[in-house]
């Protein structure tokens, strides 16, 4: 009866280390959820990493846990050695788990720093087959830039030549007006003078002209006059009248 006393403490332990064992099934249940090559993706390896760390930070605490309960039971040591073996079986698969994922997340930046390594060559390797080009067309660009300015450069001095000359032109029209009108004043007083001295000369040749048909109106009147006497004598004198003479 008292050997019966005597293992119940024992007893007790291994059915609290088998009841710890059985709940952590989460562990498992982790490992079951990221069986070896499972993690594939980026996205997976960040979930498998979160759910590592939950479960390494569980395992701790039931660790802690357990130690307390078996400072309390006969086989300390069984007790404790139990629960580390439990507690390394666990982080066994973090770690697995852990390594997996950290692994393909460093293959995965490594591939993707060798395409972008990669696509850096191409963009290097297109730039440098389109530079002869570009370069070729920026040349173009710049003489076509110089010609541009140089023919801007000609049409302006043009415009100013253009300008400058016909500013020339209407100085000189407007001299030249300026002249003419002073040569005409300057003349004026002596057209007029002639056209006096004309008018007057005509006004005389016209009164000359008058007094001259005047006289031989009166030459032809007095003519008339001594032929009409002479024919009226005649009659008287029943003799014929002389032949008239020219008028």
């Amino acid at each position: 009866m008292g050997s019966m006393v005597r293992c119940i403490p024992i007893i007790l332990c291994l059915c609290a280390l088998g009841a710890r064992a059985g709940e952590v099934s989460y562990a498992q249940r982790l490992a079951q959820e990221f069986p070896p090559g499972s993690i594939t993706t980026k996205e997976i390896a960040e979930r498998a990493l979160s759910g590592s760390d939950e479960i390494h930070r569980r395992l701790q605490l039931d660790f802690e846990e357990q130690r307390q309960h078996c400072a309390n039971v006969f086989l300390v040591n069984h007790c404790l050695d139990s629960a580390r073996q439990v507690q390394r079986n666990g982080e066994r698969e973090v770690r697995r788990i852990t390594l997996e994922a950290h692994d393909l997340q460093r293959q995965l930046d490594a591939r993707a720093h060798a395409e972008s390594r990669a696509a850096d060559l191409r963009r290097q390797a297109e730039e440098d087959l389109q530079r002869p080009e570009r370069e070729r067309q920026a040349m173009l660009a710049a003489q076509a830039r110089e010609q541009n300015a140089a023919a801007r450069a000609q049409d302006a001095l043009h415009d100013q030549e253009t300008a400058a000359k016909a500013q020339a032109q209407s100085q000189q029209r407007q001299h030249d007006q300026a002249a003419d009108v002073a040569h005409k004043e300057a003349l004026r007083p002596q057209q007029e003078a002639e056209a006096s001295r004309a008018f007057k000369e005509k006004q005389e040749q016209a009164a000359a002209y008058a007094q001259t048909r005047a006289q031989d109106r009166e030459a032809n009147a007095k003519r008339r006059a001594e032929r009409q006497a002479a024919r009226e004598e005649a009659a008287k004198s029943d003799k014929p009248a002389p032949a008239p003479g020219p008028p």
